[in-house]
This record gives C-alpha cells, structure tokens and sequence, in this order.
C-alpha cells in the first residue's frame, strides 16, 4: 500500500516551522499553525488548497489548535500562556469568517495543548506548568475553569479527550499517560500508565475508546486496552525503534482502523493491527507503509481526514503541509 502525494502547501504563505494541523470536521477545511505566531485557514479550490484567512492575536507560537465537534469554533494553545477560541460568524457555513471571541487565561507557562470533549461543551488546556485546566463553555462565548489538575510531575505535552466519555487522558514530559474524570465534582487523576522511558509527545484513542496508543521520545509505540473487568489500561503492544529518532505524533484513523506516525527522522508511516496474531491479552500490529522523507525535516504532525477515509495530512519543520492518499 504506496502513500500518493495529492495535496501540498509550500508557496512561502507558510511559516518556517508548522506545529500542528487539524481537519474540521466536513473534511474539507484544514486549519494549520506555526511559529509565526498565526493560525491559518485552507481551504480547497479546483484540485488546489488556498489561504481562505490567518488569525491573528497570538504573541508567540501557536503550538496546537482543535475544532469544535460542530466545526464552528477554532481553539488555539500559545507559548504566550493563553488559549484563544475563535468562532465562524458567516451566516454561510460554508463560508469562512472566523472571529476571536474569547482568551483563556490562567496558566503560567506556554500551554501546550488543547482539545474539546466529543459534546463541544468541554475544553482542556495543558501546559509546562504541569497543569491541566478544564473549562465549560457557557452562553455568550463565556468560559469557566471547572478544574485545575496537578498530577503530572513534569510539562504535559498533549491532552485527548475519549471519543464519547468524558474521559481525558494526557501525556507528560514525566513519561506517563495519565486519565482524568470527573467523579462528584472533582476532576481525579483515575488511572497512570507507564511504560515509556522518555516523553510522551502524542496520544490518540480508536473510535471505540477502549484502546489508546502513543508515541514518545524513546522511539517506541505502545498500544493500550482497556479491560473493563478489570477497570484497568494494560500495555497489549509495544513497538520499539520504530523510529531512529524521536516520534512526535499518532492518530488512530475513526474511519477504518489505521494508524499514522510522524517521526524526527522526517518519516512518515502507516500501521494496522495484525487480528490473525492478536489475542484478548496481547495485540500485534505491523508498519504496512514506511515513506522516508516525507517531509525534508521532522515530522511534526499527522491528522487524518474525519470523513474521507485514506486521506491524512502531515507537517513539519521544513514549513510544508501534505496532504496524503493511502493507495490500497
């Protein structure tokens, strides 16, 4: 199964390092951001994608950015300690006229990440501070910080929500996966998962919910299963050097089960369970597809497409969205 190369942005609108890109949920927009401190909006027109708008009111780098599970807002993480949520006031929807509504703020260092529950009512922030801030969206754009959690010891890299609970799980600097959930009230750190030796830069769930991988900065992937008997997250397959250098993002596709990874190595890979070697306490998956040199420099991020199965996008530090078809 080739990767065919259908899409690609790099006409100098870009900035030099592109952290994080995100598919709205049509599939037919994808938001990206940068170090130029700006968030852009592409859309496609006759076979090619162009800038539709770039948001901007950062001071510094936005480092991840998430959509509403209805497409109409746009949240955005900064180094400058803040989140900024923006909204599309077209009466069109399928016009794009994003407006900034609305700063979080309260953290102390950069904020990380950010991701909104599978209701839109939801949003989690994290942060080198070692905290993670849950806010509920209210009327008029208002946001309240339902809870501050200060489990990890260390930065947290990433957050991500369960598909249909509202379940969070984060991944830290301190090596660990951590889930949190509201039980009477308070937010409760319910489960830690270790099993990495150095960072842990990305996390993603299948569209069930009861598996999580991740990726770290020890170059391996681990797959996680929830046993509900047993109400706990074991380890059911680790992949080690699946990359030579460190492997900063995973998505787990809702679509058909697959799997992309973006490594330092500026490689790009594709991975699917092997069923006929999986068992209930031990699963095997298998890299069907390793393209060296996607990217000319380190593979920051890969997101698939939510409707369109086979389609995901990548970028990197070479200042390059692609947009990629898995060929079956």
């Amino acid at each position: 199964m080739p990767l065919e190369l259908i899409g690609s942005i790099s006409d100098g609108l870009c900035p030099e390092r592109i952290w994080h890109v995100a598919w709205h949920p049509s599939g037919d927009i994808l938001a990206s951001c940068g170090n130029d401190k700006q968030i852009q909006i592409w859309a496609k027109e006759q076979n090619k994608w162009v800038l539709a708008q770039s948001l901007e009111g950062h001071e510094q780098t936005v480092r991840r950015i998430a959509w509403s599970p209805n497409g109409k807002y746009l949240a955005a993480a900064s180094f400058d300690v803040t989140t900024s949520i923006w909204e599309n006031t077209s009466s069109d929807p399928q016009d794009i006229e994003f407006t900034h509504v609305s700063s979080l703020e309260g953290h102390n260092y950069e904020v990380k990440s950010v991701a909104w529950d599978s209701t839109g009512t939801l949003l989690a922030t994290c942060s080198r501070d070692k905290s993670i801030w849950i806010w509920e969206m209210q009327e008029d754009n208002e946001f309240e910080c339902l809870s501050i959690n200060s489990g990890h010891s260390q930065d947290i890299k990433c957050v991500a929500w369960h598909p249909t609970l509202e379940l969070l799980a984060s991944g830290s600097y301190d090596d660990t996966i951590k889930f949190w959930k509201d039980i009477d009230g308070d937010w409760e750190c319910l489960y830690t998962l270790s099993g990495h030796t150095s960072t842990v830069w990305d996390i993603s769930f299948n569209s069930t919910g009861d598996r999580l991988v991740s990726c770290s900065d020890d170059r391996s992937l681990l797959f996680w299963k929830y046993f509900e008997g047993a109400d706990k997250w074991k380890n059911v397959c680790k992949l080690v050097d699946h990359s030579s250098r460190p492997i900063f993002s995973i998505d787990w596709s809702h679509l058909n089960d697959k799997i992309c990874t973006g490594s330092g190595d500026d490689s790009i890979s594709i991975l699917e369970q092997d069923k006929s070697a999986s068992t209930a306490d031990s699963e095997q998956y298998k890299v069907t597809i390793k393209h060296e040199k996607a990217h000319n420099s380190d593979v920051n991020c890969t997101r698939w497409n939510p409707k369109y199965p086979n389609i995901f996008a990548s970028c990197g530090d070479d200042g390059t969205i692609k947009i990629w078809k898995v060929i079956e």
